[in-house]
């Protein structure tokens, strides 16, 4: 076997370990192959001409037909397509997990939110002490409004209303509805970035600082641990995130002379592959 189609294979077998939970997700959105392909064939030729030019210069179309297999005719019809400007997820605006995320556990956290027993209170919405807007106010950033916040927490039942008009929270994590084409935009995005964060690792130049990626796993835990390491990760692994989004927030500027960049990081769990949405049935 030759060192091509050993490089073949190679590649072959990326593609697949990385496309399969993207066409899950993409199938479940109702993406038909053909529309996938053709959104591909566009990404080919979007990273060929943008990454892969020599001496710091754009991609010309022949090298970028070379890269591709494209014909250089159909490399320009894409090119023209890409040049309307595709949405770039990083200009959306910033999404409600982490927040909301923050509001529930703090809830059943924070001792001002507590009862004796150390149980999260029932909060009035604003008038008086403590209330669900003191929570807000305290937790969630102000990245969305107070009334968006309490409404997207009832929606996904984290959150509901007593008869007496106090609020009482249902869960400690937020998880967004299934159906919830933010959620879906969300995960895309979290795979992105840590596909972007591995491609910046194993493509840098040597003077270039590596961007941090860790794993922590273990082949002989028992399968009945996972709901053990769910919990532990729901606390460990939020709290470490509260850090690191309190750092960030210390870090934000509103001079407009300043570059600023989009940074953060991502934690998620590992665990034994099941198809989403099969439940305990066989």
């Amino acid at each position: 076997m030759t060192s091509d189609s050993n490089k073949d294979s190679l590649a072959e077998r990326m593609a697949r370990m990385l496309v399969r939970p993207i066409v899950g997700i993409l199938l479940r959105s109702g993406l038909p192959f053909s529309r996938f392909a053709e959104i591909c064939r566009s990404v080919y030729v979007e990273v060929a001409a943008n990454e892969f030019g020599l001496d710091g210069r754009r991609t010309n179309n022949s090298r970028i037909a070379l890269l591709t297999g494209l014909s250089r005719t159909r490399v320009k019809q894409e090119l023209d397509q890409l040049a309307s400007g595709p949405e770039d997820a990083n200009t959306q605006p910033i999404d409600q997990v982490r927040p909301a995320s923050r509001i529930l556990m703090a809830w059943h956290t924070d001792p001002d939110f507590l009862d004796a027993s150390g149980q999260p209170l029932q909060l009035p919405l604003e008038k008086g002490s403590p209330s669900f807007k003191d929570l807000y106010e305290k937790y969630s950033g102000k990245v969305v409004p107070i009334t968006a916040m309490l409404k997207e927490l009832r929606n996904v039942g984290a959150v509901t209303t007593t008869r007496h008009g106090m609020l009482r929270v249902l869960v400690r994590s937020y998880t967004p509805q299934q159906s919830d084409p933010g959620a879906t935009k969300r995960v895309c995005m979290a795979v992105r970035d840590l596909a972007e964060t591995g491609s910046w690792n194993l493509y840098r130049d040597e003077d270039q600082r590596a961007r941090f990626e860790r794993f922590a796993t273990n082949q002989l835990v028992p399968v009945s641990a996972v709901k053990d390491f769910t919990d532990f990760l729901n606390e460990e692994g939020q709290a470490f995130l509260e850090r690191a989004d309190n750092w960030l927030i210390e870090k934000e500027t509103s001079d407009p002379t300043e570059d600023v960049a989009r940074m953060g990081v991502g934690v998620y769990q590992i665990a034994p592959f099941k198809t989403p949405g099969s439940g305990n049935k066989k």
